[in-house]
């Protein structure tokens, strides 16, 4: 949904072309990720110190990892078949063009963040109490996350 989100508005089957290819791009980026993630677990698995407090995070990671390639090769493969297929490229174009479903993405998008922000700010708080480690933790992620809220906000400003 996010990366529907990010990249629709295609008026032509041919803008929308150009805006599959960047998603095969990121698809394959999330692919090849996920092989590292399966290669980072596998390496755990084999040179961890200690196997037992790193089993969990080796499954972790090779779960992870699995998922994130299935998924992208399944989007890959549904972005080269509609490549092939006019009469599909047209179909999805008009389908995710929807501005009604663009909306209400959107929202969910914004309300998501909003939600997150929230959340993340009373685990602040009650984390202070007990960890510092996991209060900068908290802190990092948040301010991270409200950096990259104000660059996208910045670059769809400069873009649109």
């Amino acid at each position: 949904m996010l990366m529907k989100l990010a990249f629709n508005g295609a008026g032509t089957d041919e803008e929308f072309r150009k805006k599959l290819d960047v998603r095969q791009r990121i698809l394959l980026a999330e692919t090849l990720m996920g092989v590292l993630g399966i290669a980072s677990g596998i390496l755990m698995m084999i040179i961890g110190p200690q196997v037992e407090k790193t089993a969990f995070l080796a499954g972790l990671y090779c779960g992870i990892g699995s998922v994130a390639v299935v998924v992208g090769g399944i989007n890959l493969r549904k972005i080269q078949k509609m490549r092939k297929d006019e009469a599909l490229l047209h179909r999805e174009r008009i389908k995710e063009s929807d501005e009604r479903s663009s909306e209400i993405a959107k929202q969910a998008a914004a309300a998501s963040v909003l939600i997150f922000l929230f959340f993340m700010l009373a685990a602040i708080i009650v984390s202070g109490f007990f960890s510092m480690q996991i209060f900068w933790t908290l802190w990092g992620t948040t301010i991270g996350l409200c950096v990259i809220v104000k660059l996208t906000e910045l670059y769809y400003k400069k873009n649109m």
